[in-house]
């Protein structure tokens, strides 16, 4: 009853709980505990601990899961409510749950309790999963809920969890969980099922994630059931878990991913398309739920299926031509896809597939759905337009190619039709599709593929892809074009049937536009038609043209006269305005793009015009009307170059089409008025050319000829001799007629091109002039007069376009005399008559004719002012008026007039050139200025003149245009000639005209053209045309230089260096002081002259004779550069500036002595500038300059004077002497020490370079140091004192502040200025910071201030300079040192801030790179670090192990080693690891904490044991056991004692440190932890820690028994099957230590170690020896090497030799010190060892294993001695060496163990020795007292060394002779010493002649020497030496460093 009363009472107590909370104890883990023991209050229990759990962690709230899991590690109590009669579902809901809390904490925050975790799984898993399984069947949704996030937090704890519950998960027990759905939205089954399923990906190992997949009722079981209606949260869950798990996971195979992902499985993920769940997370964008789950599905569907490196394409190189099941999965789930024409995300994976998959395009179209069938339905449409979207997406045809590979054509070809051409797109498809209504879709689709096909054609024709091609050549390249080619005219339409097409879409559109006048505006549905058939027409003429480029063939095989096509589009008039402009463009594309055969030019075509009176025009007269009438400027372009091509391929223009754009541009002129008329004329003149051409092309030559012998009568010269070069033109024009006709176009190949001057003279103009003329002179003359004008204006062009205008003047003569002498005379028009008179300026007095003289109005335009002022003559010419008038005109001027314009000058400046002579004595010169003035006035608004600008209502007009006819974005038209190429033309036609070339500068270069002028005029034109043409030059050349055109001047270079090195080679003697024309010339246009040209020209210049290059002094004048001397100076100066000269000119010495005399000779600062230029640009030209130089620099101390001066010091040991002496000569030293602020930068840089060529100091300083005490200097504007400290401001290098001691020295006599002098010092200390040796030991002079400024300027500028951190540290131990420390210096923890928050303190820290600077600004950065620790230990921080951990590599390095310190220090300081739970090294450190970062607090799961053992690298581990570091410390005593270090070869690097390793191991053996015990002895973790007991130091060894014991007790609970084994050499082990903290011998502790590796490999031979020995006995013996002489002296099968190879392997590795030496010499073992070796038994692998035995041991002092003297190993050398023919590996052996003995035995005492004789040469007494090695057993040192001498090869050569010269150094040592102690000594054995030829050999082979080699052949051939023989048999073929000829000759020389 009392107990009843009481619990009564505690529930009173506990209803009372929530009033008066703060009176009851905390719930914690004890009083859950006790809750739980009571069956009454379990269940309540168990709610508080859930409602607890869910709060946690909080800060503030007690931990009630953590404390209950240190009291109860296995939750007996909540699984003893499991035990017992079925409990209830309620019930058991709260104990899962309880557990499920638990789980998920030790799976997070609680992760060092992972056994807790590992615990409940291993429980369940064996006891309760049946209950599990009967729960999943329940009608509870929650319970099974429960149940399932029950098991969803087992898996959680880890792969091994994961494994565990999958094994035990009876699989049909979960089918039906992922349909058991909530209707009303609310958690249910299903999302629980699919967070249990998914936790295994998350928390599961790769094998487990692979197990998931294959098993179909879990994840395709999920994925299949409704995953369209689930949340969107589990979609996103889903999705991102698949992606990261599977998708992402290179662990799994794409095998396993193909398996899983099924067209099915696709096929329900593709349904989220129409997702149509719960929306129950928020996003940031604005898109809808809907929608986001579409991109989630959408994004990947495209990782899975199109990524070849992650998802599941299979890449196919064939293209699926080689009859491959490829990618079959993605095909079924593409051709399952319906809704692919009506969604645009899934028409986009489509694409994208397809795409990447190309291999399986034809399969799919085979296989879908989509029908192809041409019919007039929307959804054939829409099909189409996807089918257009997947062939556009399809890659360039360059990637068949990458594989590099050779592949047949005939496959080529079918991967190229792949890519490029739809398979449903064949002939019958086209067919159709133009006969019925749908025909817009099928032209659009023609003309796609045959844009396409046209890409690829241009991409195989393309000779740059297969130019460097080892595969393919251009010739397979166009087979495979042709073979395209035909391969597509099988399928695509013949020409016939598109132009049919054509003619009925015009019959269509003619009744309409006939009724379009009829009806006012017709319906929405009319227009709609009229719109299409325009779209039709357009694509028509498209798809011809691509018809004419992909497909050639087809359209030569068409008869059609495609002229016809113009009908409708243009009429006499013009173009039709109802005529769309797309139309018009496209007319004529393709009449440009067809050949001109296609069209009929020029015969009558009907256009069908009813307004038209006749009915009949030619095409030409079409085209031309059409030109003259485009209102759009792409139309206007094309129709002109249209016009061009079609005269151009006339063949009449061949070589004067240009002429024929001077009578289009006047037609484009007139008024619209005129042009009918003109056109028509034109149209007539065209068509009789046309058909009667060879008739005008023989009047043209026969004019031609005419006026050449008219030239040659005048000049009074032969005829034949002056005819013109091609003298038979009729015979040259048939001949190319023929080759024309016969070669169609390649004319190129036959003969020499013909030359562009042969060319006009051969064709001054084109036919078309003759038979204008005669088609004018049979006009009536009322009717024709705007004919008259146009003619007048365009032969007047083509007149000044003419450089010999005689050939066309008399062609005008003749015609205008036929017009006169016709049957019917007319009076002549007006400008006929104008014409005449015009053109008879040209003709000869004996040809003109009468003219009558009138006015004819002209307009006021540049070409009519300049023509009218002409005619008039000279008188017009120079009047001032002409020029206002000229420019004027110039502004309104267009960009096309100018090459006409400039022409025209050209003929006028000609013409006044030829008839110079004529003119009165001032009228000619000042007519040619006039005229030269106004061609550069011309030439200067051409360059200046802007092209048009595109302004933004341009712009969007210019857009409208090419929208309007209908051309694509990248689809350019043809440009307009710009301004770029006009100026080319116009400048070209100017610098390349016969007179300007012939005039330059002729006088000059004495090659004058023909002229009839006396020498007075002949000077002054030459004078006066080389001034023009060089101002001309000058305006021009940079234009043509920026052009990339400076050819064009290439003559007029040629001709300024040609008469530049005339003038100089005639001038060279004398001073000139007037620039000549070539000068000028030179010296204007040197930077665009060619480099070798220039440079010819420079070295001329400079290697002058000086009077010519200087003008002497006369009277008060100093002497002058001479104009040559300018030039010279000049050139070289600018071409040095100049940044586009690629080169600079090379000075060789003769050039710069010429620069220097010019320097010493006149004072020129321009000359100065240039020769600091030189020497700053090429610092080696100054070993090339003369000394006087400096001196005429320091004797003028100018800015530039200095530099120089400081240059020639800088680079030129000579100049530095010389200014040594300057500088001791007593007249200098007043200079200097009153120009003490001039001279000290010079002095600065002459004492930089001096003292890193000498390290002494320089006697420029030392003399310095000597003025201050001289009475005679004065320092008059500065004391001494601040000089020095001025000089100090300026040093910047460490090795000038070795000077410091020479001046303290001397101012040790004068306190005061030597104090001042320690503060300057100082403070340049403090500002330099990369001195350091003075700081260090001047810390008392350092202020509070400088000391904080050098703090923060260093750590801002100097972070890794290691010296300066170095500095630092050593500072801080000083300035920081007692209590004494000045209040105001930087704190302690301010300065680690700064130190740790610097920007580079992590990549400083964090580098792993093994650059010596980077190890060493590391090393230093951490002892800073460390020595802040120590001094302010408050600046300790959990937080600084991530950094501190991942610099750390654990090894023996110095900077691990004071890592490790640092890391002592925190443990100190109680800021200790095991707070910090991570105990990772290296970079996993940085990525663990990087994850831990990422993860936070719940996800993140505390490092394993595996995964630290993991870091552990096998070969450091290896290393670490064969070299362990027995002399190393686990703690240092004190701060002084030094870091570990060790004289073995083996890099401390790569060695572990055994004293943080031990640690390391003893906390993951905790006995809470779990850890792989296998693991820890394959890792070799258990080796190092047996090593460990050899340790000299006691505190390691205890520290390795503790991890040893710890390992025991894990060893013992652990389940594998070495288990027995390993516990049994363990207690054997132990069983043999007597001795509390016993040090075992290395020997023994390696044997161990060996032994434990054994232990887990039992198919190892060793294994049954090693058992079959420990299980016989029960201890080991530690005084003894276990069964070394039965493992040694087993017998000869080869199971024993590998038993004793092992044996022999112990010995080699753990005979490491005197310790073992005894063991083993106690034992008697050495004795077996040489005894076995000498026997014939013995191999030669055997061998040398003991020899190497032997090499260890030898390592001591003792050791050494005692095998030298006991065991007689040098005979025992000796007797091998000379036993039997020596294997040299052998050989190497014992050369090995002959340095080791010789250099052991030797220790200090040849260092004693050489001390003694540097320090005292003359003393006797210490000789006597040194001690040395005893002569015999030296002598047997040599004797060894003798022996090895004869069989030497010279790889060994290095360290034998090393250890023989110290052999031979010491003897003669201790033969010195024994006879100054007056001992009995023997005399020296000299070395035998095999023994030196020998030696001579292994030299002469090594340095290669034949000759020496062939001597010693000789010589043991003719004495029969057998043993040099056999070595001169064996090749050289290493070398090696030693100084192989030093050592012989002390060898050869010594005395014995």
């Amino acid at each position: 009853n009392k107990m009843g009363k009481k619990r009564v009472s505690e529930d009173s107590a506990e209803s009372n709980l929530p009033v008066k909370k703060e009176k009851y104890p905390e719930f914690n883990g004890t009083v859950f505990k006790g809750l739980l023991k009571d069956p009454t209050t379990a269940m309540k229990g168990l709610e508080t601990f859930i409602s607890t759990a869910k709060k946690l962690p909080c800060t503030g709230l007690y931990d009630v899961v953590e404390g209950y899991i240190k009291i109860s590690m296995e939750c007996t109590e909540i699984f003893k409510l499991l035990e017992g009669e079925k409990q209830a579902e309620s019930e058991m809901m709260l104990i899962f749950e309880s557990l499920e809390m638990i789980l998920l904490r030790t799976a997070s925050d609680l992760s060092h309790f992972n056994m807790v975790g590992n615990a409940i799984v291993k429980k369940t898993v064996s006891s309760y999963m049946k209950c599990l399984h009967s729960s999943f069947h329940s009608e509870n949704h929650r319970f099974v809920r429960q149940c399932l996030s029950f098991l969803s937090a087992l898996v959680s704890q880890g792969p091994e969890a994961a494994r565990e519950v999958f094994s035990h998960i009876y699989i049909k027990a979960l089918s039906g969980l992922a349909r058991r759905k909530d209707k009303r939205g609310r958690p249910d089954v299903r999302m629980a099922f699919v967070q249990f399923v998914l936790s295994f990906l998350v928390s599961g190992d790769n094998a487990t994630i692979g197990h998931i997949l294959e098993i179909k009722e879990l994840l395709p079981e999920i994925l299949n059931t409704g995953l369209k209606e689930d949340r969107m949260s589990i979609v996103n869950l889903i999705l991102s878990t698949l992606k990261s798990r599977v998708v992402l996971n290179k662990a799994i195979s794409k095998t396993q991913k193909v398996r899983f992902f099924t067209p099915a499985v696709l096929s329900s993920l593709a349904s989220l398309y129409k997702w149509s769940g719960i929306e129950d997370m928020t996003a940031d964008s604005q898109l809808s739920g809907a929608a986001l789950v579409r991109d989630l599905v959408h994004n990947f569907l495209l990782d899975l299926c199109c990524s070849r490196k992650h998802g599941i394409s299979f890449h196919d190189a064939s293209f699926g031509t080689v009859g491959r099941a490829g990618n079959i999965v993605l095909l079924q789930f593409l051709v399952g896809l319906k809704q692919a024409t009506d969604d645009e995300l899934v028409a986009d994976l489509v694409v994208n597939i397809l795409k990447a998959s190309p291999d399986i395009l034809s399969r799919y179209f085979k296989e879908t759905q989509f029908s192809y069938t041409p019919r007039l339905k929307t959804a054939w449409q829409d099909n189409v337009k996807l089918l257009k979207k997947i062939y556009e997406a399809q890659p360039e045809i360059s990637t068949v190619f990458h594989a590099h590979e050779a592949i047949p054509l005939p496959r080529l070809l079918s991967m190229i039709m792949v890519v490029s051409l739809p398979p449903v797109c064949n002939k019958v498809f086209f067919t159709q599709g133009l006969t019925v209504t749908v025909q817009l879709t099928t032209l659009s689709m023609m003309n796609f593929i045959l844009k396409k096909a046209n890409k690829n054609m241009e991409y195989l024709l393309d000779k740059s892809e297969w130019h460097s091609s080892d595969v393919f050549t251009q010739d397979m390249m166009e087979d495979l074009v042709q073979q395209y080619r035909e391969t597509l005219s099988k399928i695509l339409p013949d020409m016939t049937s598109i132009v049919s097409k054509w003619q009925s879409l015009s019959k269509k559109d003619k009744p309409e536009t006939d009724g379009k006048k009829a009806k006012a505006e017709g319906s929405g549905k009319q227009l709609d038609m009229m719109n299409e058939v325009i779209l039709l027409k357009a694509l028509i003429l498209q798809v011809i043209c691509l018809y004419q480029k992909v497909v050639p063939h087809l359209v030569n095989q068409c008869k059609f006269d495609f002229s016809k096509l113009l009908k409708g589009i243009v009429s006499e008039k013009g173009i039709r305005e109802e005529v769309p402009p797309v139309l018009q463009y496209q007319i004529l594309q393709l009449a440009l793009d067809l050949p001109a055969s296609k069209f009929s030019w020029f015969r009558i075509q009907d256009v069908a015009d009813t307004e038209s009176s006749s009915g009949e025009k030619s095409v030409l007269y079409l085209i031309l009307k059409m030109f003259v009438s485009s209102s759009t400027t792409h139309l206007k372009t094309s129709t002109r170059m249209l016009v061009l091509k079609v005269l151009k391929d006339s063949g009449v223009f061949q070589y004067t089409w240009n002429e024929l754009e001077l009578w289009l541009d006047r037609l484009a002129s007139l008024e619209p008025s005129q042009q009918e008329t003109v056109i028509q004329f034109l149209e007539r003149v065209f068509g009789k050319l046309v058909s009667n051409s060879h008739v005008y092309t023989d009047k043209v030559a026969s004019l031609v000829q005419e006026a050449a012998l008219l030239q040659a009568n005048l000049s009074g010269q032969e005829g034949d001799g002056a005819s013109i070069p091609v003298s038979h033109i009729d015979d040259v024009l048939d001949m190319l007629d023929v080759i024309m006709e016969s070669n169609d176009g390649e004319m190129e190949e036959f003969g020499p091109p013909l030359s562009e001057d042969l060319i006009i003279q051969t064709f001054p103009f084109s036919v078309v002039v003759p038979a204008a003329l005669e088609a004018r002179n049979k006009l009536p003359a009322g009717k024709a007069v705007h004919i008259f004008y146009y003619l007048c204006a365009v032969l007047s062009d083509v007149l000044h376009c003419q450089r010999d205008p005689l050939p066309l003047c008399l062609t005008l003569l003749q015609y205008d005399k036929e017009l006169v002498s016709s049957e019917n005379p007319a009076p002549a028009h007006p400008s006929i008559i104008h014409l005449q008179r015009y053109y008879s300026k040209w003709l000869p007095q004996q040809c003109q004719m009468e003219v009558v003289s009138f006015f004819l109005q002209t307009s006021a335009s540049f070409t009519a002012i300049v023509k009218d002022a002409y005619n008039q003559g000279p008188s017009s010419l120079i009047d001032e008026n002409l020029r206002k008038n000229v420019e004027e005109s110039l502004t309104s001027m267009s960009l096309a007039e100018f090459p006409v314009a400039i022409k025209q000058m050209l003929l006028y400046v000609k013409s006044t050139v030829e008839n110079f002579g004529t003119f009165s004595k001032d009228t000619g010169a000042a007519v040619l200025k006039n005229l030269m003035g106004i061609l550069q006035d011309l030439v200067i608004k051409l360059q200046d003149l802007q092209e048009t600008t595109i302004t933004s209502e341009s712009a969007a007009e210019n857009s409208q245009e090419r929208s309007d006819l209908f051309l694509e974005i990248n689809q350019s038209l043809q440009p307009q000639t710009n301004k770029e190429q006009i100026l080319v033309s116009a400048l070209g036609s100017i610098f390349k005209h016969p007179c300007m070339e012939q005039w330059f500068l002729a006088l000059e270069l004495a090659a004058l053209p023909p002229h009839s002028l006396n020498p007075v005029r002949l000077k002054r034109l030459c004078a006066q045309l080389s001034g023009d043409i060089l101002a001309l030059l000058k305006i021009s050349a940079t234009t043509l230089r920026d052009l990339g055109h400076l050819d064009v001047l290439c003559s007029y270079m040629s001709a300024v260096e040609r008469a530049v090195l005339k003038e100089l080679t005639e001038k060279s003697s004398q001073a000139v002081k007037r620039q000549s024309q070539p000068f000028q010339a030179l010296l204007s246009l040197h930077s665009y002259m060619d480099f070798t040209h220039l440079k010819e020209v420079v070295s001329k210049l400079l290697l002058l004779p000086q009077e010519s290059l200087i003008c002497p002094s006369s009277g008060e004048t100093e002497a002058q550069l001479s104009v040559y001397g300018h030039a010279a100076l000049q050139i070289l100066t600018e071409s040095k500036d100049n940044s586009s000269q690629h080169h600079s000119i090379f000075l060789s010495q003769a050039h710069l002595h010429g620069l220097g005399m010019l320097l010493l000779s006149c004072s020129s600062p321009s000359l100065e500038a240039f020769l600091l230029q030189t020497l700053s640009s090429e610092p080696g030209s100054a070993k090339l300059i003369h000394t006087d130089v400096l001196l005429h620099c320091l004797q003028q101390p100018l800015p530039n004077s200095q530099a120089i001066s400081s240059l020639l010091l800088q680079n030129s040991s000579t100049h530095r002497l010389y200014f040594e002496v300057w500088c001791l000569e007593p007249g200098n030293v007043e200079k200097l020490s009153q120009q003490t602020e001039t001279f000290l930068p010079l002095i600065n840089t002459y004492l930089q370079v001096a003292q890193r060529d000498d390290p002494i100091c320089p006697v420029l300083f030392k003399k310095w140091t000597l003025w201050k005490g001289n009475d005679n200097c004065q320092l008059r504007h500065f004391s001494f004192m601040h000089i020095i400290s001025k000089l100090f401001s300026v040093l910047f290098f460490f090795s000038r502040w070795q000077l410091v001691n020479v001046i303290t020295e001397e101012l040790a006599d004068c306190p005061e200025e030597l104090e001042t002098w320690r503060k300057s010092i100082i403070t340049a200390a403090l500002k330099r910071k990369s001195v350091i040796f003075y700081l260090q030991t001047s810390t008392g002079d350092i202020s509070a201030s400088e000391w904080n400024s050098f703090v923060r300027s260093g750590l801002k500028y100097r972070y890794r300079h290691h010296h300066f951190l170095t500095t630092l540290c050593s500072l801080v131990e000083v300035m920081y040192s007692g209590s004494e420390a000045p209040k105001d210096l930087v704190p302690l923890s301010t300065l680690h801030m700064m130190t740790s928050s610097h920007s580079l303190f992590l990549p400083t820290m964090l580098d792993c790179g093994e650059e010596p600077d980077k190890l060493q600004t590391k090393e230093a950065l951490v002892s800073l670090l460390l020595c802040l620790v120590k001094k302010c230990p408050t600046v300790c921080n959990t937080s600084h192990f991530v950094v501190l951990l991942g610099a750390y590599g654990a090894t023996l390095s110095v900077l691990d080693q004071k890592l490790l310190l640092l890391l002592q220090e925190y443990e100190r300081n109680n800021v200790s690891l095991l707070t910090f739970q991570s105990f990772m090294w290296g970079s996993a450190a940085v990525e663990h904490h990087k994850t831990r970062k990422t993860l936070g607090a719940s996800l993140w799961k505390q490092e394993s044991s595996d995964e630290l053992l993991a870091l552990l690298m096998t070969d450091r581990m290896l290393q670490t056991i064969a070299h362990f570091p027995q002399q190393r410390k686990l703690i240092l005593q004190g701060d002084k004692e030094p870091l570990y270090s060790s004289n073995e070869t083996t890099s401390l690097g790569n060695v572990y440190d055994p004293c943080f390793l031990l640690p390391l191991f003893s906390a993951i053996l905790r006995p809470e932890c779990v850890i792989d015990c296998l693991k820890f002895v394959s890792s070799h973790a258990l080796g190092v820690t047996v090593m460990a007991l050899s340790s000299y130091d006691s505190k390691l060894r205890a520290a390795a028994y503790h991890v040893l014991s710890c390992f025991y007790q894990h060893l013992e609970g652990a389940r594998l099957k070495e288990k027995r084994q390993l516990l049994y050499l363990m207690d054997i082990v132990k069983n043999g230590v007597r001795q509390k903290n016993q040090r075992l011998p290395f020997v023994l502790t390696t044997y161990i170690s060996k032994v434990a590796q054994l232990m887990l490999k039992p198919e190892d031979h060793m294994y049954v020896v090693i058992n079959r020995f420990l299980l016989s006995h029960q201890s080991l013996d530690f005084r003894r090497v276990p069964e070394f002489f039965k493992l040694f002296m087993c017998g000869f099968f080869p199971q024993h030799k590998l038993e004793r190879e092992w044996i022999l392997n112990v010995l080699e590795e753990g005979v490491s010190d005197g310790h073992c030496f005894e063991l083993c010499a106690q034992q008697g073992i050495f004795q077996s060892l040489l005894g076995f070796s000498s026997s014939p038994l013995c191999d030669d692998h055997t061998q040398a294993q003991i020899i190497r035995v032997l090499c260890r041991a030898a390592g001591g002092t003792k050791a050494a001695y005692n095998l030298t003297k006991s065991c007689g190993l040098l005979t025992w050398m000796i007797q091998v060496v000379e036993k039997r023919k020596l294997d040299q590996h052998l050989l190497g052996a014992i050369i090995d163990l002959l340095h080791v003995l010789w250099f052991t035995n030797l220790g200090q005492k040849d260092k004693q020795l050489n001390e003694v004789k540097s320090s005292s040469s003359t003393d006797e007494k210490p000789l006597k007292s040194l001690k040395c090695l005893p002569l015999p057993l030296i002598s047997e040192f040599l004797c060894v060394a003798a022996t090895i001498s004869r069989h030497l090869r010279t790889n060994q050569l290095n360290l034998f002779l090393q250890t023989f010269s110290s052999a031979l150094k010491h003897y003669v040592k201790a033969l010195g010493i024994n006879k100054h102690a007056d001992r009995f000594t023997l005399h020296p054995q000299p070395l035998s002649c095999n023994e030196v030829l020998a030696l001579l050999l292994c030299w002469a082979s090594l340095s290669r020497d034949t000759a020496l080699i062939t001597q010693i052949q000789t010589l043991s051939e003719k004495h029969k030496l057998k043993e040099l023989g056999e070595c001169l048999l064996v090749p050289s073929t290493l070398t090696s460093d030693f100084n192989i000829q030093t050592i012989l000759r002390k060898t050869l020389c010594s005395p014995h």
